[in-house]
């Protein structure tokens, strides 16, 4: 007889903790009956029963037996390439994945997010028996004879604090486990020697969680956690878990989200009412109060005499105004503060003299005696009027003479005269690097992208034409007005369409705009090449160097800004693209879309219903999709299914959709012809004609000959001029339309036999042309292009976008050549972002003396080719071996 369930929770988290005392039932009256009901359901689908579905379906079946495990290639192009899974091992010690022929071997992530108003409930699978037995399915969609599958859990994915709390990591925050990966303390979290890192040891964090479990009370529980920051996580139950390698940092939520959204809100600060500033003085938060002229001098005389430990023990405000006098980096805590001091004091004093300042900004020549030097201490400290009195009258007269002040009048006069002098805001007190506090909070006259930027970023906006898959960011962002950005909409915005803008006008700017462009750049580089559908160690050491270039010269433009985890993170994304291969394999987009989803449902928002309706209506939908999509149903229903899809409101533009569907149709190519012109023959052109000849002979054993030739050579083939229209091609998941049908989706950088390396072009029409090849007949789609005339040598020697390739794109006149191409669709590179440069004005110089002027007018062209080879490369830089030799052991 089953025990009656109490009616109070039970548990206990430690065995000197008290009961938990939660209400487990809740009481209706129904029909004068008291009936009890469950306060929340447990609900979860049976992962044995979920996989068996999965399994009845043969294309998903197919998909799965595509795991292999090959040598490593070069080259990856997905998670299977990576170094985790071809290490990875099974119970048995040989390698997981290579499996026997019958055998299906299966890889998950696991993914948490807490977007549930109510509380995250984890699903109690028993995982590990999934690797050892597995699970016996008695018939597969493949296998009638039914076949053994096993798997395994490896990358765990996440924002920063649902994967930290899922595998029992504390907050970023503890002094402790500032990074998952490595040991690097929050004192050092402005440190960019990636190469000298060292990684977290598997071993002592499992020995720390299970402390933390078996403790005999909640204290002992805290302050373990206190002294390790790391909890039990029922992940440590899988026994080849590892915490450091398999919890991945997400470039969705890192990279868009974070470094991009960060470098554009808070390092330049958006602000459409003022004038572009130079964001020098934007600050992460108000700076303090400046202390009292004792408690300076008590700092001034610890930064001269006394160690790195007795300035840490300063107070913050202390530290910080000392850092802003000496023009230092001043945001963090009191620790990073101090280092920021003591290394100034090794640079800029190394014998210790009794020159504690660098001298001003006056020439005493031979007059600059002690006594000066001791005054001008005194005056750069702040020191009041009443201080400075107390030096010689000729040593005052002397210092304003020097600065061109009146030298006429008493002591406490020349001391005024003085003090005012080097009030903030004066131009010796901003050479000088004194701070002025009042202004420190007030960005507005000082955010890098004012009305001039954003009135420059709309006219390349309304100018440039892109790809149907692009989500074009909007007109007025990062704004109150407009709203949060999605992640794809801050990587669009930052890689396709600010630098064109910022190129085009800040390139003929101020040094420090220029800077700050460069500094931008590498960071827009550095997220693209992470972003590539292809990687190879070439583009992940490039992709490593440049995110160091990017924070360390970040870290001298902003000094008020705060290097933040997300950016000691991005240094280890290298590690993890070695690990697990391209980020399209294990980035968060897909379970933010799941999220997305599941908020969006209809619910009563009842507690205790919320949870059935999730599960229900999800299970539901991703029961129907592939039933309706089956071949059976979807003749039958056909008028159905093409109202649901007119009906589908879904967005499917994005990198998102864009990486699955070029996943999906790696390497295929298929034509997708109209309905208004999938009957019509056409005849092709003369120039369209001798260029189908040209490129089909370009290939090695093809011999085509015009088909009115008569008689037809021996051992070549007549090639018939007609044809059929068509509007789209469908190539790698990508379409491809004519100009007619779609500016943006015609343009199209392109390679060609007759060619040298990569053109920019437009698609005129496309057509579907039926042939023979070795007696059999064929059918393929051609495009026919028209290339843009490239810029001669004199102008590509002033285009200002050519400097910062690849991420810059370059300059094309507006004008198409006469010569026509036809392309096969192994010829197609990708789209490119096209903006008309009609408005564009160069100069020689940042001064504007000397106006350029092109030939012609001129259009931008930006690849959009997110498979594309480095142009430049960097050597001898460090490899995953020498960084993090025992990773993966």
């Amino acid at each position: 007889m089953a025990a009656t369930p109490p009616d109070l929770c039970t548990y206990r988290g430690t065995p000197a903790s008290e009961a938990c005392g939660a209400e487990l039932w809740c009481k209706r009256t129904i029909r004068g009956r008291i009936i009890r009901f469950p306060v929340r359901k447990y609900l979860h689908q049976s992962l044995k029963h979920w996989l068996g579905r999965m399994l009845s379906r043969e294309d998903i079946e197919t998909w799965l037996q595509r795991c292999r495990n090959e040598e490593a290639p070069k080259l990856m192009t997905d998670i299977f390439d990576g170094l985790a899974l071809h290490m990875f091992l099974g119970p048995d010690g040989k390698l997981f994945l290579d499996a026997p022929g019958d055998e299906l071997r299966l890889i998950f992530s696991l993914s948490a997010d807490g977007f549930n108003p109510y509380q995250m409930k984890e699903a109690k699978h028993n995982v590990s028996k999934f690797r050892d037995p597995g699970v016996f399915y008695r018939r597969t969609a493949l296998r009638r004879a039914g076949r053994r599958a096993r798997a395994a859990v490896v990358p765990v994915v996440g924002d920063l604090l649902a994967a930290r709390q899922l595998a029992g990591f504390g907050s970023f925050k503890h002094a402790r486990v500032l990074c998952t990966l490595c040991t690097v303390s929050q004192d050092n979290i402005e440190s960019t020697e990636f190469a000298k890192f060292v990684v977290r040891n598997v071993d002592d964090h499992r020995e720390a969680a299970m402390a933390w479990k078996d403790a005999d009370s909640p204290q002992e529980r805290e302050d373990l956690f206190k002294a390790t920051g790391i909890r039990y996580s029922e992940l440590l139950r899988l026994d080849y878990w590892n915490p450091p390698a398999y919890l991945v940092i997400d470039t969705m939520h890192n990279l868009y989200l974070g470094l991009l959204q960060r470098h554009l809100r808070d390092f330049w600060g958006i602000n459409p009412e003022a004038a572009d500033g130079d964001a020098s003085a934007i600050e992460a938060a108000p700076p303090p109060a400046r202390p009292s002229d004792k408690k300076m001098a008590n700092g001034e005389h610890r930064l001269r005499y006394s160690s790195l430990s007795a300035l840490k023990r300063l107070p913050k405000p202390v530290l910080y105004h000392m850092c802003v006098d000496r023009d230092l980096r001043h945001a963090g805590t009191s620790a990073i503060l101090a280092k920021h001091l003591d290394r100034w004091v090794s640079i800029s004093i190394p014998s210790m003299s009794y020159i504690e300042f660098p001298l001003p900004p006056v020439d005493y020549g031979g007059q600059l005696t002690e006594d000066v030097i001791k005054a001008e201490e005194s005056l750069r400290k702040g020191n009041k009027a009443t201080t400075l009195v107390r030096f010689r009258k000729e040593t005052l007269t002397v210092m304003c003479e020097y600065r061109h002040l009146e030298t006429t009048g008493t002591k406490p006069i020349l001391a005024a005269r003085l003090v005012q002098y080097m009030a903030p805001g004066s131009k010796e007190s901003m050479q000088m690097g004194v701070y002025d506090a009042s202004s420190a909070g007030d960005d507005s006259d000082d955010s890098a992208i004012g009305r001039d930027t954003l009135d420059a970023y709309l006219a390349d906006r309304a100018r440039m034409e892109v790809p149907s898959w692009v989500n074009p960011p909007p007109v007025s962002f990062g704004t109150k007005r407009h709203g949060k950005l999605s992640a794809d909409q801050w990587r669009t915005l930052s890689i396709v369409y600010l630098p064109v803008t910022l190129i085009r006008i800040w390139g003929f700017q101020e040094e420090r705009r220029v800077k700050m462009m460069m500094n931008f750049l590498y960071l827009v580089e550095t997220v693209e090449i992470i972003g590539l559908l292809e990687i190879d160690e070439e583009r992940i050491a490039r992709a490593e160097v440049v995110m160091k270039q990017y924070l360390d010269t970040a870290k001298e433009l902003y000094k008020g800004c705060k290097v933040q985890p997300n950016h000691h993170l991005a240094l280890h994304i290298g590690v993890f693209l070695r690990l697990f291969g391209p980020v399209h394999s294990w980035r968060a987009f897909v379970f933010e879309r799941f999220n997305f989803f599941l908020q969006s449902l209809n619910t009563n928002l009842t507690f205790g219903d919320l949870e059935v309706t999730f599960m229900m209506s999800s299970c539901r939908q991703a029961n129907f999709t592939p039933l309706l999509r089956s071949p059976v149903v979807s003749r039958q229903m056909a008028a159905f299914a093409e109202t649901l899809r007119v009906m589908d409101k879904d967005d499917r533009r994005g990198m998102r959709l864009d990486a699955i569907l070029r996943s999906a149709g790696a390497g295929a190519a298929t034509s997708e012809a109209t309905t208004k012109t999938s009957a019509r023959k056409i005849t092709l052109t003369q120039p369209e004609y001798v260029a189908l000849l040209e490129r089909l002979n370009a290939d090695s054993g093809n011999k085509y000959v015009d088909g009115g030739r008569r008689p037809v050579p021996a051992g070549c083939t007549a090639l018939s001029s007609m044809a059929t229209p068509c509007d789209i091609i469908t190539i790698s998941g990508v379409y491809y339309k004519s100009r007619s049908r779609s500016q943006g989706d015609s343009n199209l950088l392109f390679r060609h036999p007759s060619l040298r390396g990569t053109q920019a072009g437009r698609i005129e029409r496309m057509f579907t042309h039926a042939g023979s090849v070795a007696g059999q007949s064929s059918q393929e789609t051609f495009l026919v292009v028209k290339r843009l005339e490239e810029l001669d040598e004199e102008d590509a020697a002033i285009d200002p976008f050519r400097k910062f390739t690849p991420v810059g794109g370059l300059l094309y006149y507006d004008a198409y050549i006469e010569r026509t191409f036809v392309l096969r669709a192994q010829d197609v590179v990708s789209h490119f972002a096209k903006t008309q440069m009609d408005h564009l004005v160069l100069w020689r110089n940042a001064e504007g003396h000397e106006k350029l002027t092109m030939k012609k007018a001129c259009v931008h062209v930006r690849p959009l080719d997110r498979c594309s080879v480095l142009e430049r490369s960097i050597g001898g830089q460090l490899g995953f071996d020498a960084q993090f030799p025992a990773i993966v052991s």
